[in-house]
Order: structure tokens, then sequence, then C-alpha cells
């Protein structure tokens, strides 16, 4: 027996009603069918010593599918050594695939489909990490490292945006359904989206329609490797969380952009790790010492209380 909407319902029940709901039912996603509409997202597993896949990844990605979700994802797989930000995490590269192909073949077994989440960290990295002087959209100091940044070149990016394709192939290689390239969090396309950290003044930066010019790079190169047997995701941005940065307005220009370039689906998300936790807790921490000044204020007034009321006691005697 279990509570379901306040009423508490046989087991078989439930499970009728579950397996009624649409969340349980098939979908498409471009060529990709699901068995259901459940999708484990790409949050980051830290699983990968030596920035490659481990039995520790394969073995949490195998219980999720066997859990019954429709799809799993990887999460967080750097398309260039530059592009790491953790030292357990992916870097997509051909000596891993059979490591990957393992780890796919397993999730398909269990019935599910299998995705990768695609992207490079821009500015928020360290060269301990990536090997190199952290790049993005501009230079300047990221405090988040902290680091010194190095803005990408114009002649670099096209580059830069084949990376992304060849990690696309690397995937298919890998036997991966789908593909969610990473566009949010203020990652490297967030950074050159958001006009926080975007401050070039050649083509790919200014206005919204040059901030874009780099995210469609990457996505003619993610389409084209992807061909008609792939489905693609990308992850976004509708807010970046501070003054300054990305706003639902033109989040909504950059979503239907995404649309056109033939993504099959959109995962909205929102924030800048090295911006919009800082806008975050700095409110948060003036809640907290209000709230202890209230409970201070409280209790020197229940105390001030207590105190008459002896007084008063005494004078009564």
């Amino acid at each position: 027996m279990r509570f379901y909407e306040g009423f508490l319902i046989c087991d078989v029940y439930f499970n009728q009603i579950v397996m009624n709901s649409k969340l349980f039912t098939p979908v498409k996603l471009g060529p990709l069918t699901l068995r259901n509409r459940t999708i484990r997202s790409a949050a980051f597993e830290s699983m990968c010593p030596g920035n490659k896949p481990s039995e520790q990844l394969l073995d949490y990605h195998r219980s999720v599918a066997a859990g019954g979700v429709g799809m799993t994802t990887v999460a967080y797989a750097a398309v260039t050594r530059s592009g790491l930000s953790f030292d357990r995490q992916l870097w997509m590269r051909p000596e891993i695939v059979s490591g990957l192909r393992r780890l796919t073949d397993a999730v398909h077994v269990e019935g599910a489909a299998a995705s990768i989440q695609l992207g490079h960290c821009g500015n928020m990295s360290h060269k301990s990490i990536c090997g190199c002087l952290p790049v993005g959209a501009s230079s300047g100091f990221n405090l988040y490292s902290p680091t010194f940044v190095r803005g990408l070149r114009a002649d670099e990016l096209p580059e830069m945006a084949r990376a992304y394709g060849r990690a696309v192939c690397l995937a298919r290689e890998s036997g991966f359904d789908a593909v969610e390239i990473h566009a949010g969090h203020g990652y490297l396309i967030s950074q050159f989206l958001s006009p926080a950290t975007n401050h070039r003044k050649d083509i790919f930066g200014g206005s919204l329609e040059n901030r874009m010019r780099f995210m469609d790079m990457v996505m003619d190169e993610v389409m084209t490797a992807a061909g008609n047997d792939m489905a693609v995701l990308v992850k976004m941005n509708m807010r970046d969380g501070f003054r300054g940065g990305m706003e639902l307005e033109e989040s909504l220009q950059v979503a239907r952009r995404l649309q056109q370039s033939g993504a099959h689906a959109l995962v909205l998300s929102g924030g800048f790790f090295s911006l919009s936790l800082l806008n975050i807790s700095q409110p948060t921490r003036l809640r907290r010492i209000s709230y202890a000044a209230f409970c201070l204020k409280k209790k020197k007034k229940e105390h001030k209380k207590k105190y008459s009321n002896v007084k008063a006691d005494k004078n009564q005697l």
C-alpha cells in the first residue's frame, strides 16, 4: 500500500496509474525513438580517472538503464584537452572509444538509449588540468579558477568548431544514440553568447547575431557529423542569473536559432558557474544575517519580558 494524491492505494493499482501515464509512453527525438520519456540528465559523475571511462562509470549507467529510463546521458565529455575542467572528466579521443563502446553496449542490453554530453569549458579551467593557459571568448582573469584567460583568435574558431564535429563522430563509433551539446552554464559556447563574458570587437562580439556566430559554426559541424541517424540535443541557458547576462528575451532567440540549426531537443537550464553563484550567495548571506539579527532581537525581548515579570512578582511580596 502507498499514498497517491492523498489516498492510500494498493501497489497494483498504483502501477497501473503510473504505466498509463504519458510519461511512460514512447517518444521520438529526431531519428531516435525512446521507450519512454524519462531521461537521466547529464549530471557530472566524476568517474573518469585519467580522463577515460571506468568500470564505475559503466556500472553506474548500466544500473540507471536497468531502472527503466528511456535514455541515460554520460556527462560533460570535453571535445579537446583544453576543454577539460576536472581531472576525472572524460576527454573525447580515439583511444577511449573501446571503453565507451562497452558502456553503450551494457546500456542497450538493458533496453535504454545512450547519450553523451559534449562541450568545452572555455575559461573554467586551470593549466594544471587542461595543459595550457585556459581559453575563452575574451581575454581576462577568471576568479573561479583562478587564472588568466586568453581570448580565442578568430582564425582559431573554425578548428574549435570542428573539434565538436569530431567528438560527435567518436560518439557514433562508441555506440551512442544521441549527443547533447553543452551551450550553457558559462562554458565556452555560453561565454560567446553572454554579453557579460563576450567583450570581443570582431564579428563574434557585440550584437546577439554576432555572439551566436560561434554557436552556429559548432552546430553546422555537429549536425553534419550526426547525419540522419543520431539525435542532437542542446543544453542552453534561459537566464545567466546575474545583471548584465543573458535574459529570457535573448535566450528565446537563441532557442529559435538552435531549432533552425536542426537540434531535435533543447535542455533548458540556467546559471553561470563563475558568476551567478556569487550573485546568489551574497543575498543568501544577507538573509542569514538578517534572520540571526531577528532571532537575537526576539530573544532580547523575551528576556526583557521575563525580567519584568520577575521584578513585578518581587514588588508584590
